[in-house]
């Protein structure tokens, strides 16, 4: 009987990363391929100004634009985020 609540809280555990997972797939989420490969070079300097916010999804990206992976290299390395960019 000691184990019980252990044995509960591992159930509950395992159920709520199955969640997870399920939500994730039917969301879509890590199924979207990049169409487009932007690479931007970055020199160090001063930070600039906060730009506006983007937009919530790729499912969402504005008409002129397309989702696609930009590559930024930077002093420290390099980095890569999947966004919506401007054709």
């Amino acid at each position: 009987m000691r184990r019980l609540p252990q044995l509960l809280l591992g159930l509950a555990l395992v159920l709520a990363a199955a969640t997870g997972v399920l939500a994730a797939t039917a969301f879509g989420v890590g199924q979207q391929a990049p169409t487009v490969t932007t690479t931007v070079n970055l020199a160090t300097g001063p930070q600039g100004a906060t730009g506006p916010p983007g937009a919530p999804g790729a499912e969402s990206c504005p008409s002129g634009s397309k989702f696609g992976k930009l590559v930024i290299n930077h002093p420290g390395g390099q980095t890569s985020i999947l966004t919506c960019i401007v054709s």
